[in-house]
């Protein structure tokens, strides 16, 4: 029989334990799926996959055949204790997250592992992409989790988790029509008191640089920066919502667009700080200086941007801040608690920086 899953050790002992853990709750009955589907669903390489395997075809729970794949051919032990786990979904590897998204990650993970609790992580694209119906229905079905941690997430996933009632928790914002808890950034106040910062400094042309992903995030976003904009008791303030497609070449034409026009704007609000960079190089090329010629503000924050010249203005959130807003959702999700505000929004702190300064003539 295989080996209680607290007694393995290596990746591929785990990967051994959890194939044994799903096959007694009847994930799979007659016979495991391919070691490519394993691979992608266990979160790792197919070589792991075959070295995990071979120890449950000695201990005779699988049986392995050129035509017929690996079949379930023995019982397993019953499990005694089963591990409390929590579920982190993420369009992409955690390596290629942005890095506050990963230290938040990071902070929840020791949290939740102080508590006895594992954070399992799962990432793919095709989880977030129209048609993902299946894909999501699989991976829950085979990776049962306490809940899941949903985020960089648009209102598509949410609604699937939403219709399914599969307990979860959005990392970010989700539409008002769906009452799922969610922790995000109180990008609403952020984008209006962006404005009123460029508009106490003189500024009358101001554009508000974002990628057209509609995720609740940005939109409210969106409406923070119009809602400042109209509530303004200036009568000359002209604005505009920029949107890119998220790529420095997109990102590059629209930038191209609003600068070849007879008014360009004199101040930018930019939503992500990869495109903050973007545009600072963009500027750079139209010979055009950064807190002196067109002032920019950074939505959000990353580590690198404490690496330019001029400092960016911008807007500050502590990851364990964040995490623990989280980790309180997932506990009340445990404990069966109500939780007394679905939607937790957070300040974060407004750092000044040399990149917003008054406009030229100022």
């Amino acid at each position: 029989m295989p080996a209680e899953p607290h007694n393995y050790h290596s990746l591929a002992a785990q990967v051994a334990a959890r194939i044994a853990k799903e096959i007694q709750a009847g994930t799979w009955i007659a016979a495991l799926p391919s070691e490519r589907a394993l691979a992608e669903t266990l979160q790792v390489s197919r070589k792991t996959v075959r070295k995990a395997i071979a120890p449950l075809q000695r201990e005779g729970l699988i049986k392995t055949g050129r035509r017929v794949g690996h079949r379930i051919v023995g019982a397993v032990r019953p499990v005694e204790r089963q591990e409390l786990s929590i579920g982190l979904l993420t369009p992409d590897s955690l390596d290629q997250l942005p890095s506050h998204t990963t230290l938040w990650i990071d902070e929840l993970r020791t949290l939740l592992f102080e508590r006895g609790i594992k954070l399992a992580a799962f990432s793919s694209s095709r989880f977030f992409s129209r048609g993902s119906n299946q894909a999501l229905a699989r991976l829950v079905r085979q990776n049962p989790q306490a809940c899941w941690v949903l985020t960089h997430s648009n209102a598509i996933m949410q609604r699937w988790f939403f219709d399914h009632r599969v307990p979860c928790i959005i990392a970010g914002s989700c539409p008002k029509e769906l009452p799922l808890p969610n922790v995000d950034l109180d990008y609403f106040a952020v984008c209006r008191h962006a404005v009123g910062a460029m508009l106490r400094l003189g500024h009358r042309r101001l554009a508000f640089f974002v990628n057209e992903s509609q995720r609740g995030g940005d939109l409210e976003s969106e409406a923070g920066f119009i809602d400042a904009v109209q509530r303004s008791d200036r009568s000359d303030v002209e604005s505009t919502v920029a949107r890119h497609d998220g790529t420095v070449e997109g990102a590059w034409r629209v930038l191209a667009r609003l600068f070849d026009s007879s008014r360009p704007p004199t101040a930018l609000l930019i939503a992500k700080p990869d495109i903050y960079l973007t545009a600072v190089t963009f500027l750079a090329d139209r010979g055009l200086r950064v807190g002196e010629q067109v002032s920019l503000v950074s939505r959000d924050h990353d580590t690198f941007l404490s690496y330019l010249k001029p400092t960016p203005a911008g807007y500050v959130l502590s990851p364990k801040t964040y995490a623990k807003r989280l980790f309180a959702h997932v506990l009340a999700f445990i404990r069966r608690e109500p939780i007394p505000h679905l939607d937790q929004r957070i300040e974060p702190k407004f750092v000044p920086g040399r990149s917003l300064a008054a406009p030229p003539g100022r």
